[in-house]
């Protein structure tokens, strides 16, 4: 239940699994800053570091002469005590290169976030005296990025598809399984995504015990590993009791079974076949741009600010760690607040 449901000590063995294995590609002095992330970091980003570490030293591997002839779990320490700025700024021209010479081919924010391990890397060797210097430190800083244009639904969008999704329940094609057995449960996810701004991995984290209808509440593990509850509308709930009562148990076969959202493999939902089930839906609907459930995220959290104009209840309902992050994406200003802004006299 929650963040020690039998799912999130699963996810987290088999993460934990993954990084080991890549540990064994990794020289041994490497291996302290590894388990550094893994106790400082949630699992995920602790896994995503090692593989930027394990890229790294492919890099030197690749380029470095010292290394051509040798495992990468073998590269020397000494190879480590040699590089300077000059090199690091190879690795981020490898990173980029669009030819032949390079496996990547990464774009600004990747490569940001690529060197924020490799900094963290060379910062901790400095740090424990493994090192004199850092040589990140006066490596060229990462170009500034661009941020992706924000999209979300508009209105009329976010009731198309919603009504697409609802009319499938009694408009499936009985020989389709996966349109008689999943429509409520469709239905069901897309409700709950676009009117409570949960992630997809908090959605398919959700166990049945976590629901509690008589409060009008659901247990979710946020991105950061904290445990919280959120609020549900009494429409949302009943949406949910339906898909329970009549849906659910055909995807079962353990009446034991935890997993809220079920596969039609009788297995608990991933994150891609929700991608793909809102594709589904948005191209039924008519709508252009591509639909993810972060989309229902950030449309959820802008109506929400349009509507309170309140930016720290949006912040603490999104679960965000930084109010800049939610004013930066979800305090998006619409036309009529707009033209109210222009009607208001600061002199009389």
């Amino acid at each position: 239940m929650g963040k020690n449901s039998k799912y999130y000590k699963d996810l987290r063995k088999s993460k934990l699994a993954k990084i080991n294995e890549m540990k064994c590609q990794l020289p041994l002095y490497t291996h302290s800053y590894i388990e550094k992330c893994v106790l400082k970091k949630q699992i995920n980003t602790a896994y995503a570091y090692t593989q930027d570490i394990v890229i790294f030293f492919e890099f030197l591997k690749a380029k470095n002469p010292l290394c051509s002839d040798i495992k990468v779990s073998e590269i020397p320490f000494s190879v480590i005590e040699q590089l300077n700025s000059e090199d690091i700024d190879e690795f981020q021209a490898y990173m980029k290169a669009d030819d032949e010479s390079s496996p990547h081919m990464v774009g600004a924010r990747t490569l940001a976030r690529k060197m924020a391990t490799v900094r963290g890397f060379f910062g901790y060797m400095k740090e424990k005296g493994y090192l004199p210097e850092d040589p990140t430190e006066k490596a060229e800083k990462n170009e500034k990025f661009e941020e992706p244009a924000i999209k979300r639904l508009s209105k009329d969008e976010a009731k198309k598809l919603l009504a697409v999704v609802e009319a499938a329940q009694h408009t499936v094609d009985l020989n389709s399984a996966r349109e008689r057995f999943v429509a409520k449960r469709d239905y069901a996810i897309v409700t709950l995504l676009l009117n409570t701004g949960i992630r997809v991995s908090e959605c398919i984290g959700i166990d049945l015990r976590d629901l509690d209808f008589d409060n009008q509440q659901v247990k979710i593990v946020r991105k950061g590993g904290k445990e919280t509850k959120i609020y549900m509308g009494k429409d949302v709930c009943a949406v949910l009791l339906d898909y329970i009562e009549h849906e659910r148990p055909k995807l079962i076969t353990d009446s034991n079974e935890e997993a809220l959202f079920l596969s039609l493999r009788k297995k608990r939902i991933a994150a891609r076949s929700i991608e793909a089930m809102l594709d589904k839906y948005r191209i039924e609907a008519g709508i252009a741009d591509n639909v993810s459930a972060h989309t229902l995220r950030r449309t959820y959290g802008t109506r929400l600010y349009n509507t309170s104009g309140d930016i720290y209840m949006v912040a603490n309902v999104l679960g965000h760690k930084d109010i800049n992050t939610t004013a930066k994406h979800y305090a998006a200003v619409d036309e009529d607040r707009k033209k109210k802004a222009s009607e208001i006299k600061l002199y009389d």
